[in-house]
């Protein structure tokens, strides 16, 4: 490898072009587990219908990746960005699935990815005020909250088990955890940014030793397959599709700092306009695809722009090999139908640091906003509302389904936080999102978007 690693449009050779490319899937494959495999077990899927999902969810991931690196016309931001299934969109399913069905679910995720393609380019500029850096974490701790919750009871063995809170599930969970732990401590590049995927291979190999993992599944799955579209069927809940809506357009506010994040470590500089609007558009675009396979909307893999960082090789072409990879685990049943069967333990144990750091990283976000009293009352309400239905969903049982929806968990965090924002006094005094570059680097980015236009 080249010492100073490779740009964005740098075509590494192929004998580096393959390991490189391979190590990004790992990272991708772990990005995109947690929305099937935390779905199929808080719904209740069996295992055909776990593979199904997480192959599901392995295909898009690879579709979407190469999209957003190489690019088909307008679609496209063409930067090293790799894209999964969201997993802020597992807890809407978990709450909107039950009542409306999947079919219902599926189909809300399709019309609020299109929703949120048209509100971005219609008012792109306005999102900012409408969103500012304080609502956009107290979404992303209220996020860490309920995941970390769903986590925990899957290192009990999942709700409902026969087994739950079991000695062995937990010590399964902590074999697990211990792992990622100390590769997240002591691990170097590679082994530091994929060790929630090692530290869940660990945990499970320590099952199959314990005789805990049935791999039937496996070998009566096929080599081949095409992931199943609509398995669960279509339906189109108004009140579910604006509640998807909503949170899709929140949701970009996490793909504009990875995009950000991106070109700083590959270019140092801020992104330009064409590459915004191409990483939003395909954003939209293969979220909508995603729904017709069966999954929640798409996102930026945030651990994999790190990986860019460790490793200096910031080539489009690297992410979109991993994106080829991600693919072909789409289209073979065997690999989905192996993750199908991995311990409910193991798995809580693998993403329970992952998740504590989305927590964390919700904190972060509201601390560097330097929050003054009106913001800090803005987000204790919202964080309180949020949590706090999300905690006691039968408060609301009077109330229609769609007054839930709004209020428990992400969207109740999310609306209560836009509503006070635009109603209180002092908005324009509260914390603004910040571009982070000077007048100089401001021109040169103006100059490469109109030659880009031209």
């Amino acid at each position: 490898m080249r010492a100073e690693g490779y740009g964005i449009n740098d075509k590494p050779p192929v004998r580096e072009l393959i390991p490189f490319g391979i190590q990004h899937s790992l990272l991708i494959a772990f990005q995109a587990l947690p929305y099937p495999l935390l779905v199929a077990a808080g719904l209740g899927f069996d295992p055909a219908q776990t593979a199904i999902l997480v192959a599901c969810a392995f295909f898009v991931a690879g579709i979407a990746t190469i999209l957003q690196t190489i690019g088909v016309g307008p679609v496209g931001g063409k930067v090293p960005i790799a894209m999964t299934v969201s997993v802020v969109f597992v807890s809407p399913a978990l709450l909107i699935a039950p009542q409306v069905g999947y079919a219902g679910y599926v189909g809300a995720c399709l019309v609020g990815s299109l929703i949120c393609g048209l509100v971005f380019f219609l008012f792109a500029d306005k999102l900012r005020v409408i969103f500012p850096p304080f609502i956009s974490g107290s979404v992303v701790f209220v996020l860490g909250t309920t995941l970390i919750g769903v986590a925990l009871g899957y290192c009990a063995g999942g709700s409902g088990s026969e087994d739950f809170g079991s000695p062995t599930n937990l010590m399964l969970a902590a074999i697990t955890l211990v792992s990622v732990l100390l590769l997240n401590v002591f691990g170097k590049g590679f082994l530091h940014g994929a060790a929630p995927l090692i530290g869940l291979v660990i945990g499970t190999v320590v099952a199959v030793c314990m005789g805990l993992v049935d791999f039937t599944p496996v070998a009566e799955a096929a080599w081949f397959g095409f992931p199943q579209p609509l398995y669960w069927g279509i339906e189109f809940p108004i009140d579910a599709c604006i509640t998807i809506g909503f949170l899709a357009i929140v949701g970009v506010a996490e793909l504009l700092g990875d995009v950000s994040a991106t070109t700083k470590i590959a270019a140092d500089r801020m992104p330009t306009r064409r590459e915004t609007r191409g990483v939003i558009f395909t954003q939209a675009i293969t979220s909508g695809f995603a729904g017709l396979f069966n999954c929640g909307p798409t996102i930026s893999a945030s651990a994999d722009v790190g990986l860019l960082g460790f490793t200096k090789v910031c080539s489009r072409y690297v992410v979109a090999l991993a994106g080829g990879i991600m693919i072909l685990a789409g289209l073979c049943p065997k690999v989905a139908a192996l993750c199908s069967v991995i311990p409910t333990a193991v798995f809580g144990g693998a993403v329970l640091l992952m998740f504590g750091v989305i927590l964390v990283n919700g904190i972060k976000i509201i601390v560097e906003s330097k929050p003054d009293d009106r913001v800090v009352t803005i987000v204790a309400v919202s964080i309180a509302v949020g949590v706090g239905f999300n905690a006691f969903p039968e408060a609301l049982a009077q109330f229609p389904f769609w007054v839930s929806m709004f209020l428990c968990g992400l969207p109740g965090t999310a609306f209560v936080g836009v509503v006070l924002n635009l109603i209180l006094p002092g908005r324009d005094k509260s914390a603004k999102w910040e571009d982070d570059v000077d007048e100089a680097e401001a021109e040169l980015i103006k100059k490469e978007d109109e030659l880009l236009v031209e």
